[in-house]
């Protein structure tokens, strides 16, 4: 109320609060299972229990002042005979279904369920780390699989909860080779303002995955920061080791005093957080 009396927009106060393994507020809220143990009910009744899923968890994230959830996994669970060196994702244990129609399905119930709450949903980790062998916490990680083959199936999901939905989009730390095989999709321009922005035409907030990765520690670190805000990603993700958000905030504010980065996406991004701002005040 003291925020919105003075004209500013709403705190994002954000968690990663997904049900099974990932519950990171539990304690205090109670935990909750994972949305995997709906997949195999009757279309009908997986619909309206991920909805309930998502208004309770939403409500319970809300009590605490919490407004946008970093969920769900819209990844599909990966194939078993794939080699994986998965010491930290654990993407087969937190994805909700290897169909693609089930994950879209239960994951749009679950966002809307979240949004009667007043939480916002954030959709994860495009573009996808089912047919990915190595875990970005540790590892460099590339998607060597064409466009066609994922738009069939690994990006339904994302394409149909962003489309009727105000999901935010987190983008992870994989190389796209089919689109920018030189760095990962996280803060690359030709899959953020090309792919993302262009071809599907979304204009919500894209935000990037955990800066504190392997992914990106084992390159330039500032280099990445500037390519995602300069791409047009509008929230760049300091999770595991908060110390280094000032070492982000430093490359960030640097080259903007330098004048390596774009001023129109700032403020095409600045335009796109006030809006999302305005939708978090109105849903309170």
């Amino acid at each position: 109320m003291r925020r919105r009396g003075a004209g500013l927009a709403p705190l994002i106060v954000a968690a990663d609060q997904e049900g099974g393994i990932v519950t990171h507020l539990s304690p205090p809220l109670a935990p909750q299972v994972a949305l995997s143990t709906l997949a195999k009910l009757a279309p009908d009744i997986r619909k309206s229990e991920a909805e309930e899923f998502g208004r309770s968890q939403g409500e319970a994230l809300a009590s605490i002042g919490v407004n946008l959830n970093l969920a769900p996994v819209l990844d599909l669970r990966p194939r078993w005979d794939r080699k994986r060196l998965d010491f930290n994702t654990l993407i087969g244990q937190r994805a909700i279904a290897s169909d693609p129609a089930v994950v879209a399905d239960i994951a749009l119930a679950y966002v809307r369920g979240l949004d009667t709450a007043g939480v916002a949903a954030t959709v994860k980790h495009f573009p996808g780390l089912a047919r990915v062998e190595a875990d970005t916490h540790h590892f460099a990680a590339t998607l060597d699989a064409s466009e066609e083959e994922l738009e069939a199936a690994d990006w339904r999901p994302f394409r149909e909860v962003l489309a009727h939905s105000e999901a935010r989009l987190m983008v992870g730390h994989v190389a796209l080779t089919a689109v920018d095989p030189g760095r990962p999709a996280s803060h690359s321009k030709r899959v953020i303002d090309g792919l993302i922005r262009g071809k599907w035409g979304f204009q919500g907030v894209v935000m990037t995955d955990d800066l504190v990765m392997g992914a990106i520690y084992g390159g330039n670190v500032c280099a990445a920061v500037v390519e995602a805000l300069n791409a047009g990603a509008d929230l760049l993700l300091v999770a595991y080791d908060g110390a280094q958000f000032y070492r982000v905030f430093d490359c960030a504010l640097d080259a903007y005093r330098r004048g390596t980065l774009d001023r129109e996406m700032l403020r095409a991004s600045q335009a796109r957080l006030m809006r999302a701002a305005g939708e978090a005040a109105a849903s309170m």
